[in-house]
């Protein structure tokens, strides 16, 4: 990070104040205010660039709501899992045909980050991946969250990895074990889905 731990913090506080977020904020405030930062890929896995473009992939807004549940003197982590990234997405009318066959097909090998968050009576699992209007055309997610309970991921985890405090440089490790193929697929569908989500964005998609 190429600034010092005030300027972040002040980074930290300008996301929280532009949501309408104070120092006594709940999770469950926060949470939800980070699960609606649309999805979408801006070039860096950081919550700078999320806070910066008000858009970030599931790496991104996942170290985001850890380090702004930290600044509000939680405990939280970000864990990574391994899982089919596409079988978890339903298909969608409005989306290309080759999107829609992944989604039915699945077999894309991904590495999905959710934030454990130590509630008072234990720990919680949150995934903020999906904000409200991709819920609405059939995402997993997570509107209703209280504050009880896990919330639901947006992958089925085949592997539980590790809880580490550089996740993109983690990630980036975990990814250059894949094959060829694999990593090829894999950008083929993110570069789809994240060029139709734009569309719903703008509601084109709906």
């Amino acid at each position: 990070m190429d600034q010092t731990d005030d300027q972040y913090a002040h980074l930290l506080t300008s996301f929280m104040d532009r949501h309408g977020l104070h120092e006594n904020a709940t999770t469950v405030e926060v949470y939800h205010a980070v699960r609606n930062v649309a999805y979408g890929r801006v070039g860096g896995r950081s919550a700078e660039a999320v806070i910066r473009h008000n858009m970030g992939s599931c790496s991104g807004k996942h170290i985001l709501l850890r380090d702004v549940l930290r600044h509000l003197n939680q405990s939280a982590d970000v864990e990574t899992v391994r899982g089919d990234f596409a079988a978890a997405i339903p298909p969608h009318p409005t989306m290309p045909e080759e999107l829609r066959a992944f989604c039915r097909e699945g077999g894309i090998t991904d590495f999905h980050n959710y934030v454990v968050w130590k509630s008072p009576d234990g720990e919680i699992k949150l995934d903020a991946t999906w904000p409200d209007g991709l819920i609405a055309m059939g995402f997993p997610g997570n509107r209703d969250w209280d504050g009880n309970g896990d919330t639901i991921l947006a992958l089925e985890p085949e592997n539980v990895l590790d809880r580490v405090e550089e996740i993109p440089s983690y990630k980036a490790f975990l990814l250059g074990q894949l094959g060829r193929d694999q990593i090829y697929e894999r950008e083929k569908f993110l570069t789809l889905l994240t060029d139709w989500v734009a569309t719903t964005e703008s509601g084109g998609g709906v």
